[in-house]
């Protein structure tokens, strides 16, 4: 199952309110450039707003709209899904067969973590300490 990097956006925006670029592209791990560009792409789909947030120092960020809102839904469940057929496959197959099944999404724990959806024992199986 593939998430587009736009899915990704929304999906993040959902998790951590509204963002920069800067922060978009720190946190799914992408160059600033190619965030500017998808969002531009989001932007003219409706799916996200640009606004300005700060007391004094104003800062554009982007936010979901309604429609954005719907999509990330979907999104969400996609990824709520891929995560529970990784915990339900943990105990029913080999060792390298879920390391095979973890890499596949490895560029999506991230995302996942952001959004508090993997347990600590997930994450502790795969080698990752939390400090």
């Amino acid at each position: 199952m593939d998430i587009s990097l736009s899915e990704q956006v929304l999906v993040l925006l959902r998790g951590r309110g509204p963002l920069t670029v800067e922060e978009i592209a720190y946190y799914l791990g992408r160059d600033v450039r190619e965030i500017v560009e998808e969002i531009q792409y989001m932007e003219h789909d409706k799916l996200v707003t640009r606004v300005k947030k700060g007391l004094i120092i104003k800062r554009e960020v982007f936010d979901l709209t309604p429609t954005g809102l719907k999509e990330t839904q979907r999104t969400y469940e996609k990824l709520r899904g891929v995560l529970e057929g990784i915990i339900g496959s943990i105990n029913t197959i080999s060792n390298e067969k879920l390391e095979e099944l973890l890499n596949q999404y490895v560029s999506l724990i991230p995302l996942m973590i952001i959004l508090n959806l993997v347990p600590l024992e997930l994450l502790m199986l795969m080698g990752l300490t939390y400090c």
